[in-house]
């Protein structure tokens, strides 16, 4: 929420305009909602069962687009895992793509409507949860040799999420780009 004049202003509300966009908030809804409840009711316990399902839930989402890419004779890279993706674009989201090979892709998230409605619901603590175990499990299923690293993201309150994302022996240091690019 912005403040104006000693005022707390609610962001306004951009709602879904098309059917990705709808699943995508309902997406969203449900994870936070049940996470909610695995923490409330059983704790810890419920934590590491939350971390447990989504990450079984990346991986399952992993192994079948490497095995339709392995299908369609895709070469089974980095570059192919996110030209290639397994949902059609949410134009909600703004990115600034900073490198994508066949070994790395280096990006930033500045606007998820994820992380929005968990920040709206007072919730950010739990979708910290789904961003760390979900995109590893996802994307090392996918490539198992890939490591992502978050060092920033949205639901931990930073400006943006930070995605570096490599294959053993091609990490590079990559600083925080200019401004970035409109979309």
């Amino acid at each position: 929420m912005a403040k104006k004049k000693g005022k707390t202003e609610k962001k306004e509300r951009v709602f879904p305009k098309d059917g990705i966009q709808q699943f995508g908030e309902l997406y969203s809804l449900i994870y936070i909602f049940m996470a909610k409840e695995f923490v409330d009711s059983f704790g810890k316990e419920g934590e590491e069962a939350l971390r447990r399902a989504i990450r079984n839930y990346g991986h399952e989402r992993g192994r079948r687009l490497r095995e339709r890419h392995e299908a369609e004779g895709l070469p089974i890279t980095v570059k192919t895992l996110f030209e290639h993706y397994d949902l059609p674009p949410d134009d909600r989201f703004r990115r600034n793509p900073i490198e994508l090979t066949d070994y790395t892709r280096y990006s930033e998230t500045l606007v998820c409507p994820y992380s929005e409605i968990w920040a709206e619901l007072g919730l950010s603590h739990l979708g910290v949860i789904y961003c760390l175990e979900f995109h590893q499990a996802m994307w090392e299923a996918y490539i198992s040799d890939i490591t992502v690293e978050l060092p920033k993201t949205l639901t931990m309150g930073n400006e943006k999420c930070r995605f570096e994302v490599y294959r053993k022996g091609h990490k590079k240091n990559i600083p925080d780009p200019a401004p970035p690019r409109k979309a």
